[in-house]
């Protein structure tokens, strides 16, 4: 191993490492790209993680899309049916008469112009 790859693991480590040696390897492209892997080689790596699942993508979100995609689709549907319910029963048919009046026989013609 070369001193950049040891200071830079040292530093990671949290032992104890000399500030000037990292920021010479820091200073270095390839001791930037080292330091991303090995970031991402512990991220993964951590005790209680599966690494396989670590690499793959959340598919929760897709989901919860998916969920209340479903559960609008069902309000809708149930609205509308629950709408097609109520006015068919709003439709009802006159209630029968109580009493029958009849009309005078002969009406009471007002004047042309408006009443007396």
């Amino acid at each position: 191993m070369n001193d950049t790859h040891e200071v830079i693991s040292a530093f990671l480590d949290d032992e104890p490492f000399d500030a000037n040696a990292l920021a010479a390897a820091l200073s270095d492209p390839e001791g930037r790209a080292q330091l991303i892997d090995l970031l991402a080689l512990r991220h993964v790596m951590q005790p209680g993680r599966d690494a396989m699942a670590a690499m793959q993508p959340k598919k929760s979100s897709g989901l919860r899309a998916l969920l209340a995609a479903a559960a609008m689709v069902v309000a809708l549907v149930g609205g509308y049916a629950l709408g097609q319910r109520q006015s068919e029963s709003g439709q009802a048919e006159a209630p029968p008469a109580t009493r029958v009046v009849d009309a005078p026989a002969a009406w009471q013609q007002s004047p042309p112009g408006g009443l007396r």
